[in-house]
């Protein structure tokens, strides 16, 4: 009795934190994104001070790098660049609901065994994390690869006479998803009052390369000291093309490590589930068992630093 009762209300717990989850998402958006006019025009409907607004720029990218922040600024800045358009709230629930889910699946597949099915559902509460992390370090490839595409489509926009925000825009209508989305957001930003220099530490903090960072210094001395907006960007897009490539054959060079470290991780789970399939008792018996769950934690975790350790390995930075 007390067993079919938990099954029962464990799933309308889930639902009910998805439909919340749902709600907050759909109808808290307008609400966010009026007060983020809000902030851009400022409360007189005049553009905000670009000297006060470039300070807090920089000390948040400060503080970012000596890890000063909090974990709910750090979380927000993640989920901006992964372009995921929750809050730090609405993830932390979806982590909590994907614990809660995974520890009921595991605890219904491993014959109701709290002690197996507790840690290991704790655990899954870092999946959301790991897509996040994974979801970042996607975009910023595609972003890296794109990059010179984008100055040069800039410099044939200077070429032809357009201006500054002329050319931003029309990056952001000619790309997909990262620069159409992120000089989108530009152009929104200046249209609204932010200076153009408020609008290119924005871009930089939203996509942490150094080339962006190269990209947005170039065109803030260029403002001070004037010359050829088409001829510095058509540099810079040279610059950035051979580093891209450099760090294409670095990534060519190491990809036999990168290959070894990845079936040297597999191995030990291609070898649980291949016994799972011919010795399915056994299995059983050791997962079910409090020494097996034991031993199983600490293979693990000793698992956890051998990847971390071969990542830290056939990782080359250019």
């Amino acid at each position: 009795m007390e067993n079919s009762l938990l099954i029962s209300l464990i799933p309308a717990v889930a639902v009910t934190m998805l439909i919340v989850g749902l709600y907050k998402t759909a109808f808290e958006k307008q609400v966010q994104a009026q007060e983020h006019i809000q902030d851009l025009l400022g409360k007189t409907g005049t553009r905000p001070p670009a000297a006060k607004e470039q300070e807090n720029i920089l000390k948040r990218r400060k503080k970012s790098k000596d890890g000063q922040l909090s974990k709910a600024d750090e979380l927000e800045i993640k989920l901006e660049r992964a372009n995921m358009l929750i809050t730090p709230n609405e993830f932390i629930m979806i982590s909590i609901a994907t614990a809660f889910i995974c520890g009921l699946l595991i605890w219904m597949l491993s014959g109701q065994n709290l002690l197996f099915a507790i840690p290991l559902g704790g655990g899954c509460v870092c999946l959301p994390y790991v897509f996040l992390n994974v979801k970042i370090m996607l975009r910023m490839k595609k972003a890296a690869a794109q990059f010179a595409d984008v100055l040069d489509n800039m410099v044939n926009a200077f070429k032809t006479g357009f201006g500054f925000s002329r050319a931003v825009q029309m990056v952001a209508d000619n790309y997909d998803d990262p620069w159409g989305t992120e000089f989108g957001k530009m152009a929104a930003e200046m249209n609204l009052g932010s200076s153009v220099e408020d609008a290119l530490y924005s871009l930089s903090n939203r996509i942490p390369s150094p080339d962006v960072d190269l990209f947005v210094t170039a065109l803030l001395i260029q403002k001070e000291t004037g010359g050829s907006m088409a001829e510095l960007l058509g540099t810079l897009s040279k610059t950035i093309r051979e580093r891209y490539k450099l760090f294409q054959k670095v990534g060519a060079i190491s990809a036999q490590g990168k290959l070894s470290a990845g079936i040297v991780c597999c191995v030990p789970f291609m070898l649980c589930g291949i016994m799972f399939l011919f010795l399915p008792d056994a299995m059983t018996k050791f997962f079910t068992n409090p020494i097996g769950i034991i031993l199983a934690v600490l293979a693990g975790f000793w698992m956890i630093c051998g990847i971390g350790v071969l990542y830290k390995i056939v990782q080359i930075e250019v």
